[in-house]
């Protein structure tokens, strides 16, 4: 095997005469490296090695998606509860107005029913009273038209038939009398 040629050095200064001068080293026993150094000789690497690198790159990649995944739901589901506390506020002014509709128009219908209740009382007594009423006229009308035939023969001078009137208005008007004043 050979070796690249020997470098050579240049050639010393010429030497000062004022002042003294040292002695120049001596080169090295050895020979000079080349420039260009062997390959050093590839490293095997273990596969449990890589495949354990592989696989924490793998889940340092799925890690960073779920906790990308985890943070949008997380935003998602504050916006979700932002929504409902909204809805549930709406929908409580909504049943709070609703109670006051509610107890407004109970309070209505307690009313009316008292109203109908009171008119309802006086609709009887009225039809009570209607019905007396006619009974009372019912009563008196044989009397009043006994009282008229009076009048009529009156009227016509029959002096007999006023006598026969006033007997049977009499009769009448005392049958009367017992009715209306039961």
């Amino acid at each position: 095997m050979t070796y690249p040629p020997q470098e050579q050095f240049p050639p010393a200064p010429p030497p000062n005469t004022s002042q003294p001068t040292a002695p120049l080293p001596a080169p090295p026993p050895y020979p000079p490296v080349s420039a260009t150094p062997y390959p050093a000789p590839p490293e095997r690497r273990r596969p449990t090695v890589l495949v354990l690198s592989i696989a924490a790159a793998l889940l340092l990649v799925f890690g960073g998606l779920m906790l990308g995944l985890y943070l949008n739901e997380h935003g998602n589901l504050n916006d979700t509860k932002g929504n409902l506390r909204d809805t549930r506020a709406d929908l409580t002014a909504q049943v709070e107005e609703q109670k006051s509709i509610v107890t407004s128009t109970q309070q209505k219908l307690a009313d009316a029913e008292k109203k109908t209740g009171d008119l309802t009382s006086q609709l009887g007594t009225t039809k009570t009273d209607l019905a007396e009423t006619k009974s009372q006229r019912d009563a008196l009308v044989p009397c009043m038209r006994r009282i008229q035939d009076a009048f009529d023969a009156a009227a016509n001078g029959d002096g007999p038939g006023v006598d026969r009137a006033l007997r049977s208005a009499r009769s009448s008007c005392d049958k009367a009398e017992i009715k209306v004043d039961s």
